[in-house]
């Protein structure tokens, strides 16, 4: 790759833009000026919603879609990616994400939701033929410990008086024991990558239940519930080593059921820069910009962004994101050459969350002389 590369990689802006948008949107702002450099564009994902995109547009190989009933109730043509030399890519959000919920109008509550449709889609991957997996997990909407995903695998939960329970959370509740023996046999012999978006593990203080349940509507009631109902699970199942893994909590405890089978859980950002061998691509460039909407301190526990700044040593690296909180501001600045906001630049939250595009133009042409005088 040509020194005067530009590299922009940025995960998507929540709510607001996809990655692919964001990067183009940069590298629109920065080739429009004069004697522009060349750019490559990579949009980027942890392992959640826009994983799929990220490993498409920057690794060879082709889509396929399953139909099957998502999260909401509803049929849906769920993408998945097989690479032509590596795994065959899944994303859980595309049947478990939250905006397939925000869709519907009679969407199912927190506690009938299941990641059955996860399971599904595992088990038309391996129809395929699969042998390498690699499932990204962020960005779902059910908090099941993958009770659903396990049920629609083979397994079979039963409750105390040996009935078999709908594979929910509500289920997981009344979970008395969990019958293994049916799982698909084919899993013994697959390689499953876990691209986890989140290190949480399944129990404990930061465990998935009681960091991310609120945002999913429990009560703090639930969240004593619902944990123990975890630890049931992780101990039925003969498996409480895995319930303290990093990640295992990831997609509301989806990392744990996935270790249970085989799976290795990863850090979702660091996989993805291995597996479409963005890294070497960006060591060698002039310049790497990355993003998301809105850093802060989990950025520092190595979310995307600062994942992709570390792959990048030593080319330096620039951030921009939507705003930066202030109590990371400081630290942030320690590992970006610089950083950007569309706050700064829109003059508020509101303004800059109206016209996202417009802003990041904005941007991509300011950084065009600030990357003109790095060094080369």
């Amino acid at each position: 790759m040509a020194e005067n590369t530009v590299v922009i990689a940025p995960d998507s802006f929540k709510g607001s833009l996809a990655a692919i948008d964001v990067a183009r949107a940069i590298a629109e702002g920065l080739t429009a000026q004069d004697n522009p450099p060349r750019t490559l564009i990579a949009p980027m994902a942890d392992g959640g919603e826009g994983l799929l995109d990220a490993v498409a547009a920057t690794c060879d190989g082709h889509w396929q879609t399953t139909t099957l009933v998502g999260i909401h109730g509803r049929s849906l043509d769920a993408p998945w990616y097989v690479m032509a030399d590596g795994p065959v890519v899944l994303e859980s959000a595309t049947v478990l994400g939250l905006p397939l919920i925000e869709a519907v109008d009679d969407a199912p509550p927190l506690a009938e939701r299941s990641s059955y449709a996860l399971g599904m889609l595992i088990a038309d991957a391996l129809d395929s033929g699969a042998t390498d997996i690699a499932i990204g997990l962020g960005g779902s909407a059910c908090n099941d410990a993958g009770l659903g995903m396990l049920a629609a695998l083979g397994a079979t939960p039963y409750n105390a008086a040996g009935e078999v329970i709908a594979p929910s959370m509500h289920g997981l509740l009344a979970l008395a024991r969990l019958d293994l023996s049916g799982l698909d046999a084919r899993l013994a012999d697959v390689r499953i990558r876990v691209l986890c978006d989140v290190d949480n593990p399944l129990l404990g203080e930061n465990g998935a239940s009681r960091v991310y349940g609120p945002q999913k509507g429990l009560t703090d009631g639930d969240i004593v519930e619902v944990e123990a109902a975890f630890e049931h699970l992780a101990e039925t199942t003969g498996a409480r080593d895995p319930a303290a893994w990093p990640g295992s909590g990831a997609a509301g405890g989806l990392g744990f059921a996935l270790a249970r089978v085989g799976g290795r859980l990863e850090s979702g950002a660091e996989a993805v820069l291995k597996m479409t061998g963005l890294a070497g691509h960006m060591r060698q460039a002039r310049c790497v910009i990355t993003g998301e909407g809105r850093s802060d301190r989990q950025t520092l526990s190595g979310k995307l962004p600062l994942a992709v700044a570390r792959a990048a040593r030593p080319t330096p690296t620039l951030l921009v994101c939507g705003d930066i909180a202030d109590d990371a501001r400081r630290e942030l600045e320690t590992h970006f050459t610089g950083t950007y906001t569309l706050v700064e630049r829109a003059g508020s939250i509101e303004a800059a969350i109206a016209t996202p595009g417009r802003w990041l133009f904005q941007i991509g042409a300011d950084l065009a002389d600030v990357i003109a005088e790095l060094p080369v």
